[in-house]
């Protein structure tokens, strides 16, 4: 009982027992009483040579006093220190986020992603992958025993057969859940049909027994009966991404799959009469280790696609990465991103020039040119993490940037906070003085009053402040921040207010 805790702690949401046991000890070499300690999930640090020792992986203000038990489903503000995989973001509202995790299986936030607990979620197996949501506002989740599924060492039938999966599905928005559909194996996605609420497809993973899978009578629930459908060419039983076409066309990947190398059973699909037949549109370089395929949101037509790709080792499926683009629907593709290994990419909606693209150990790369023939691209220097997976952009606020990982947690930025963006609303928001030296004001027009959310970006994009008030007038501090131009954003439950700031010396 010397420990002060964050979420892991006695009769917390996960006791003690992800932790497990120490793996690294550190003493300071100048002040012995400093030590630091790891396990299996997380830091905690002692500052009077072991006899007491705090937490180190949330807001120190989100921890729990020593001495007593850890309470479940608090909620906590993260510092990056989170040490597995992030999947998905999904929003349900302006201010309530869903996200997909692995070990932990998934979090929820009431308040826009300030913090986070592990209340709403179902933990029950080891890994969320994805949430998708009906119009009428039901919430899916995808889930599943096994961990990182098509990462380097989740790719073979000793790792992934083993394992057991289900549909799970919320109508009130995550307080209570139920099994929609037990498969038995993983899932690791679902795609709901925009012209049909009752036909939903689910990807599900086996050597044998994966593939697509497909009801049409979604709304009786539990009761749905579902289908697998044919394999498509070459496949071996490992889906990743489906989307289903405003025309009722469906195109997915299958990733990679070894034996005793990598398996000729990865790509590209595309199927025009609901999955009963499919065709091959994969490039090549494809067939080995493709990761997601993303439907371009700016393309009415739906022709344009992008295809991200890992290069393999051992044989043929080396030096096969790179970021894809067909638009004709997979007949021809060309590689516009010449990268090791692409996790994604995520195209920003109402803007086709903007988009972001993460890999495996390049970090996160940038383009404002995505729509022109040969894209320029570079990597993101104000996201430091080398393993990002997906990007997404919050529905009710535009210029908000999310970014999962592969052991970061996630992270949220901005867009187009550059000196060319053209700021229409910048009289709404009162900033004095400005230019500033050390403490600005910031005061809301009246209809605005009542709780906000104020945040600071930093000319490159990167989110350096974050903070929830009631006043209608803060006093912002910024005598530590670097002279340069800012982006200060405030939003209510009904406005959003936005001003660029010149910090000087």
């Amino acid at each position: 009982y010397n420990i002060a805790t964050g979420w892991s702690g006695y009769q917390g949401d996960e006791d003690w027992y992800y932790g497990e046991y120490a793996l690294g000890l550190a003493v300071s070499g100048s002040d012995p009483d400093q030590v630091v300690l790891t396990d299996l999930g997380f830091v905690h640090r002692s500052t009077d040579g072991g006899q007491t020792w705090q937490q180190q992986y949330v807001a120190e203000a989100d921890a729990h006093p020593s001495g007593m038990a850890t309470p479940k489903k608090a909620l906590y503000r993260g510092n990056g220190l989170e040490n597995t995989s992030c999947w998905w973001i999904h929003w349900t509202g302006p201010e309530r986020l869903f996200s997909a995790f692995t070990d932990i299986g998934g979090m929820s936030s009431p308040d826009g992603g300030q913090r986070w607990t592990f209340d709403r979620v179902d933990r029950s197996l080891n890994s969320t992958y994805q949430f998708v949501e009906s119009p009428d506002g039901i919430l899916y989740a995808a889930t599943s025993s096994v961990h990182d599924l098509y990462q380097s060492t989740y790719l073979t039938d000793g790792s992934i057969d083993g394992g057991s999966g289900r549909i799970l599905y919320s109508a009130d928005e995550g307080q209570s859940w139920a099994t929609l559909h037990d498969f038995g194996h993983p899932v690791v996605s679902m795609a709901l049909d925009p012209n049909d609420p009752k036909v939903m497809y689910a990807g599900v993973v086996h050597s044998s027994q994966g593939g697509i899978y497909k009801t049409t009578d979604l709304q009786n629930g539990p009761a749905a009966t579902w289908e697998k459908l044919p394999d498509p060419p070459r496949t071996e039983g490992h889906p990743l991404s489906i989307a289903v076409l405003e025309d009722g066309s469906v195109a997915c990947s299958f990733s990679g799959r070894r034996a005793s190398n990598f398996t000729n059973s990865s790509g590209v699909f595309y199927s025009t009469d609901g999955g009963n037949s499919w065709e091959d549109r994969s490039h090549p370089d494809m067939h080995f280790w493709t990761k997601d395929l993303v439907v371009d949101p700016n393309d009415p037509q739906q022709e344009t696609w992008y295809a991200a790709v890992f290069s393999g080792w051992g044989g043929a499926a080396n030096d096969k990465g790179g970021l894809y683009r067909t638009t004709d629907r997979g007949q021809s593709w060309q590689n516009i991103l010449d990268l090791f290994r692409v996790e994604s990419i995520s195209i920003r909606p109402g803007d086709p020039g903007v988009a972001y693209v993460t890999t495996e150990d390049e970090g996160l790369w940038y383009t404002s040119d995505l729509d022109v023939p040969q894209p320029t691209f570079a990597p993101l220097e104000a996201y430091r993490f080398l393993h990002p997976l997906r990007v997404f952009f919050n529905p009710y606020t535009p210029d908000e940037v999310w970014i999962t990982s592969f052991g970061n947690g996630m992270s949220v930025g901005g867009v187009a906070v550059g000196t060319n963006e053209t700021d229409q609303r910048a009289e709404n928001l009162h900033l004095f003085p400005n230019p500033v030296a050390g403490s600005v004001w910031v005061e809301l027009p009246v209809e605005g009053r009542g709780e906000f959310l104020l945040e600071v970006y930093h000319s490159s994009g990167e989110l350096l402040h974050r903070a929830i008030d009631r006043s209608g007038t803060v006093e912002l501090d910024l005598s530590r921040f670097s002279p340069g131009l800012y982006l200060l954003v405030a939003r209510s439950e009904n406005h959003l207010y936005r001003s660029k700031l010149i910090v000087q010396r």
